[in-house]
């Protein structure tokens, strides 16, 4: 069974329009729903708009303590009805934390002010992050906002997703000391994170939620579990697009790690070629 190509193979009833899950440590696909279905991806986006950001601190042109002063005209668009970390005009906000309310809190006004810090406008960040998309091979995605909200042509697929959700994390695994956040709180704001999972499961740590009119309800969930036989620990993706409801997205992504885990398990691959690791279904 390649990356990208599972066979069929009985799965979760998951309430969704699409939805793939993946081996963290193998890359190969496990299962998948009409996976490569472009489709809005809400604050998904945020994930390549955090992968850009951790890119640019990695290599030094942004600094963790570095104060970005907030203008009105990078948050001007921002309406009473997204989510926010609330932050006004002629503040000065240390990176570190707009990135944890990028991340925690899906704000997206800290997504407007870091996209402006890192691609000088929002339309230089966008030509970033649809390079870097296909730098990647997300070869079905093509993003023209930094937050998320519902604009023509900002699309990507679950498959897509995947791809994102494991060089995020391998190349920057940082990420996870904000998406393991269960609460945010900047000034008087306070919110939860929606990736409820958190506190359901002990095993899961990230990464992102989103949800739109247009999109559904969406989420990119991650856990490490221990594997007994052969004892090593695993990681698994589950990427779940366009669900009804807030309830049937945490449902429908515990439900495929659940099936990841317990239907899958890793093995060391034979001789020094290829990858470490080959997932093979329990027989």
């Amino acid at each position: 069974m390649s990356a990208g190509h599972a066979a069929v193979s009985p799965s979760p009833n998951v309430r969704a329009a699409s939805w793939i899950v993946v081996d963290g440590e193998s890359g190969q696909t496990l299962v998948e729903h009409d996976a490569d279905a472009e489709r809005q991806p809400a604050s998904l986006t945020k994930l390549m708009t955090a992968y850009l950001v951790l890119d640019a601190l990695k290599h030094g042109t942004v600094r963790w303590d570095e104060k970005l002063t907030v203008d009105a005209a990078d948050i001007g668009s921002v309406g009473n009805d997204e989510a926010r970390m609330y932050l006004v005009p002629g503040q000065h906000v240390p990176v570190k934390e707009l990135v944890l309310g990028l991340i925690a809190a899906s704000a997206n006004d800290a997504a407007l002010v870091l996209a402006k810090r890192i691609g000088g406008s929002p339309e230089g960040f966008e030509q970033k992050m649809n390079a870097m998309a296909h730098q990647l091979g997300m070869n079905h995605t093509h993003y023209t906002t930094p937050s998320g909200i519902t604009t023509q042509g900002n699309t990507t697929t679950a498959r897509d997703l995947s791809v994102l959700a494991l060089r995020l994390t391998n190349d920057f695994p940082e990420y996870y000391t904000f998406s393991s956040e269960q609460n945010f709180s900047y000034g008087a704001f306070r919110k939860r994170n929606k990736n409820w999972l958190l506190g359901k499961d002990p095993s899961v740590d990230g990464m992102k939620t989103g949800h739109t009119q247009a999109a559904g309800y969406c989420i990119v969930a991650t856990a490490k579990r221990r594997q007994a036989s052969p004892p090593m620990t695993r990681r698994v993706f589950a990427v779940v697009l366009g669900a009804p409801t807030a309830n049937d997205r945490i449902a429908g992504a515990g439900s495929l790690l659940n099936y990841g885990f317990s239907t899958y398990n890793d093995q060391p691959a034979a001789g020094s070629s290829g990858a470490h690791v080959v997932t093979q279904r329990v027989q």
